[in-house]
């Protein structure tokens, strides 16, 4: 690798500089120096020669440790950027098939080089020479393609090995040797941007059985690389894939985001982000005690300068809460805000960004709507280009070994995310690549059922280019898990406006292609005519959901509010 040519080339350039000082020393003897003083100089010559071996680390001639043999370089329209580090002002020459690229190193060493732009494929070796060490770095067995960075904490970080069919998946990967998986370590958190990664749990390899088969949390990524897999499938094995697993357990959104990111919601710089809303069932593998931007310094900075087509992200277990560093009004804020830093820092504006709104799990806090209240603050994100959401609301996992928050449903999530980049990324005619989108609510009838509550028909609507060739579909027959209380689980509700309660509907049809829900709420001489100010759908910890469209992709939660209706459509 980059790595094990530069070590060995530091020692052959000590070996030369030690050979030629020695050799200066035989022409002193020759010029009628005395032995002492001869022994005087090799001394001192071992001694320079030994002091650039232990001070010259930093400034050896290396490849960015990002970067290696069997990585993937992002293939055209874009313009894929190798680089490095060396002595300052140090010419290097990089080469790449038949071109050759001039750079040199800057004041701190760090050297760049933009490759011409290139078609997907390979294998290429890309190689650099410095003047200064005369030696040369190699990469070999380098892919043009796609590049994807799959962040956030421990959902993203379950591993293949952890998920359903894990032994079929592993066994499988083996047949996709042009998708190349990379893996950052978890034992690096910095208060300030750092250059080159502190700790790698996995250099760039081949899929295999090995690469993406490590271990329990430990590589690869399930959902990055089921992710990656629908891709390459998509296209046929045609572009090769690069998948860059950069995440850590019980982390929230501000450990990931730049001090840049974090003033635009007003967050205080360094502060500590510890996870607030947890159970012994709910806590995370491995996370640090993050301080803001301490992950964004050490994992995501150092990537800065390389092309890549986007990232997915699952996070948000983390902030779910009620502190003013939690909870869905700041993550809302947050997490557009760390989106947009992103793609300002990697200098990609419209950079695909597909991320994974948070599945149930059996929380420790009866009847709370926190959880509810943070996937929904997530649903801000879908405002901005290029951002593509995958619900797992409708997979939860509630017998999972590894605690309910962290479910085994790994393919349905990779392949949602999948459909999202298809679409917005790549332009791709799918059916569709989300979930029906509830847009409105109309009262269809209303009468007294009593003396003080009235039956309700509300029609849905729906956004038409996320229902799909086919109508909508109900599936009547999804329930509450036995294992959640019943208390954690909700469908459709409909809020009073007499007194802003909310009422579990009596049920739901398909009238004709709508959906149609039913329900009973109380009213007051104020309220008959409007009697229902607000529905919702999901809202809760464990959210019921049964309207899908005809890609079966479910209507993610929702909620929405009511403007008064005429007398005539009650």
């Amino acid at each position: 690798t980059g790595i094990q040519l530069w070590q060995w080339d530091r020692w052959m350039f000590v070996g030369q500089e030690l050979a030629r000082r020695i050799s200066s020393i035989w022409t002193s003897l020759e010029l009628g120096l005395g032995i002492m003083a001869t022994k005087i100089a090799v001394f001192a010559a071992f001694v320079l020669a030994l002091s650039h071996t232990c001070l010259g680390q930093d400034q050896s001639f290396r490849f960015s440790n990002t970067l290696g043999s069997n990585m993937v370089l992002q293939r055209k329209p874009h313009q894929a950027v190798v680089w490095g580090w060396s002595v300052p002002n140090d010419p290097v020459t990089v080469y790449h098939a038949n071109w050759v690229g001039p750079t040199e190193a800057d004041e701190n060493g760090m050297w760049k080089a933009e490759l011409p732009s290139t078609e997907e494929g390979g294998p290429y070796t890309i190689s650099a020479q410095s003047k200064h060490y005369r030696t040369e770095l190699r990469m070999d067995n380098v892919l043009f393609g796609d590049v994807y960075l799959c962040g956030g904490q421990s959902n993203m970080q379950f591993t293949v090995d952890s998920a359903f069919n894990a032994t079929a998946e592993v066994i499988a990967a083996a047949g996709y040797e042009d998708v190349r998986v990379f893996t950052v370590g978890q034992k690096t958190s910095s208060p300030t941007p750092l250059l080159e990664l502190e700790t790698i749990a996995q250099n760039w390899s081949q899929a295999s059985r090995a690469s993406v088969g490590g271990g329990n949390w430990t590589y690869f990524s399930a959902v990055c690389w089921f992710f990656g897999r629908n891709i390459y499938d998509h296209f046929k094995r045609a572009v090769p894939i690069g998948l860059i697993s950069n995440n850590w357990g019980g982390t929230c959104v501000q450990a990931w985001s730049s001090t840049d990111a974090l003033t635009k919601c007003n967050q205080t710089i360094g502060a500590s982000t510890a996870e607030e809303y947890t159970n012994p069932e709910d806590v995370e593998v491995g996370g640090p005690a993050a301080g803001n931007s301490n992950l964004y310094n050490a994992m995501i900075n150092p990537y800065l300068p390389m092309r890549i087509s986007g990232a997915i992200w699952y996070q948000g277990e983390c902030n779910v809460g009620a502190s003013p560093q939690h909870g869905g009004e700041y993550y809302g804020c947050q997490f557009p805000a760390m989106i947009d830093d992103w793609r300002t820092k990697f200098a990609l504006p419209d950079m695909y960004f597909g991320f994974v709104q948070l599945a149930p799990w059996i929380s420790s806090k009866s009847n709370s709507t926190l959880i509810a209240e943070l996937r929904q603050s997530q649903m801000m994100a879908t405002k901005m280009q290029n951002v593509g959401m995958a619900t797992a609301a409708d997979h939860g996992d509630a017998t999972s070994p590894f605690g309910s928050v962290h479910p085994r449903y790994k393919q349905v999530v990779g392949y949602r995310l999948a459909l999202t980049a298809l679409a917005l990324q790549y332009n791709e005619k799918v059916e569709v690549y989300q979930g029906p989108i509830c847009t409105g609510a109309t009262v269809m009838k209303s009468k007294e059922a009593s003396a003080n509550m009235v039956q309700v028909q509300m029609s849905l609507d729906f956004q038409p280019s996320t229902i799909g060739h086919g109508p909508l579909v109900l599936h009547k027959n999804i329930t509450c898990p036995k294992e959640v209380p019943a208390a954690s689980c909700s469908s459709f509700e409909l809020q009073a406006a007499c007194d802003m309660s909310w009422h579990a509907v009596t049920g739901v049809e398909m009238v004709g292609e709508n959906v149609a829900v039913m329900g009973m709420v109380p009213f007051t001489a104020a309220s008959k005519l409007h009697p229902v100010s607000a529905i919702r759908y999901g809202f809760s910890d464990w959210p019921v959901l049964s309207v899908y469209n005809s890609a079966d992709l479910p209507a993610p939660p929702f909620t929405l509010s009511l403007a008064p209706t005429s007398d005539s459509e009650q």
